[in-house]
This record gives C-alpha cells, sequence and structure tokens, in this order.
C-alpha cells in the first residue's frame, strides 16, 4: 500500500471524517470496516463487479504488490463497481451491529465520491444505481436475519427492580 496513492487518501479521508466526533466505540468499528474494506480491496475475487479482462488484471498485479494492487490499476469509479460485493457473505460481519455499521458507511461513502464528483457518471451512472440497489437489499436482508434471530431468555424477562410495589405514597 502506497500511503500517496489517491485512493487510499480517498478512504482515509472518508473513514477519518465519519469518526470525527463520534464516541470511541463507534471510532473502533469504523476502523474495523475501514480494515475490512482494505482487504477486500486486496483480495477479494472482483471478475464479478468487474468483468474477466480487468480483474485478471488486477490478480496479475497483486502478484507484484502484495497490497493497494487495486488503487495502482483502478479507482473511485471500479470502487463504486465492487463495492456490492463487500455487502455479501464473506465479507459482511456476521454481529448485527457491525453489519449495520459496514452498510451505512458503503452507503455513505458512495454519496461522498459522488457528491466530490470524483466519478464518471456517464461510465459509472448504472454501477452507482447497482451499488445503492445492493445497499438498500444489504439493509433488508439484515432486518430479517434480525427478526428471524430468537430472543434470549433473559432479554424477555424484567428485572425484578421494575416489579417492585409502588411505596407509601405522600
Amino acid at each position: 500500500m502506497d500511503p500517496d496513492e489517491p485512493g487510499w487518501q480517498l478512504i482515509d479521508d472518508f473513514f477519518a471524517a465519519e469518526a470525527s466526533g463520534r464516541a470511541e466505540p463507534t471510532v473502533r468499528r469504523y476502523g474495523r470496516v475501514r480494515d475490512r474494506l482494505t482487504h477486500y480491496l486486496d483480495t477479494a475475487e472482483m471478475s464479478p463487479w468487474l468483468g474477466t479482462a480487468p480483474a485478471t488484471l488486477l490478480s496479475a498485479e497483486r502478484e507484484f504488490h502484495d497490497r493497494g494492487a487495486f488503487w495502482h490499476l483502478l479507482g473511485p469509479d471500479e470502487l463504486v463497481c465492487v463495492l456490492p460485493g463487500f455487502l455479501l457473505e464473506p465479507w459482511l460481519p456476521e454481529t448485527l451491529g457491525e453489519a449495520r455499521t459496514q452498510i451505512s458507511l458503503v452507503s455513505r461513502l458512495l454519496s461522498h465520491v459522488s457528491r466530490q464528483r470524483l466519478l464518471d457518471l456517464a461510465a459509472v451512472q448504472c454501477a452507482l444505481w447497482d451499488a445503492e440497489a445492493a445497499v438498500r437489499q444489504a439493509r433488508s436482508d439484515l432486518e430479517a436475519r434480525s427478526a428471524a434471530r430468537e430472543p434470549d431468555d433473559w432479554s424477555q424477562e424484567m428485572p425484578q427492580r421494575f416489579r417492585q410495589e409502588p411505596g407509601p405514597q405522600w
């Protein structure tokens, strides 16, 4: 990874801005999402999102660069194309809070690159729409997964301190 690559600056600046003023646990969650995104860009199979020719070129570049090959060859336009894969297994965390955070940050990242005019919308408008649809689908899937979970026994029990009878009235 070359810290001077514009792509890494884009990711770093985005996550720094999102974490600014947030509580420490939130900042740590954002850091974990950033780390997963970096790992995803460095290692994931990208042919479903980029097509076979660019993905093959990316695989070849990864043989020379363990980290940062994505940004050596590609840019924000391709980032938009590959972000839907970041919302699927195995990249989406199992825990609901982490998964919600990741989905939310991907949505905000898409808005960020669009607002900053970093995209060639003539070339990637459809990919942007697909990525936004992937965010909506991931939210829907997560909601279904959340609803399907059975609550813990202890979460349905009211604490004894709330069951006490009120004391004498004035």
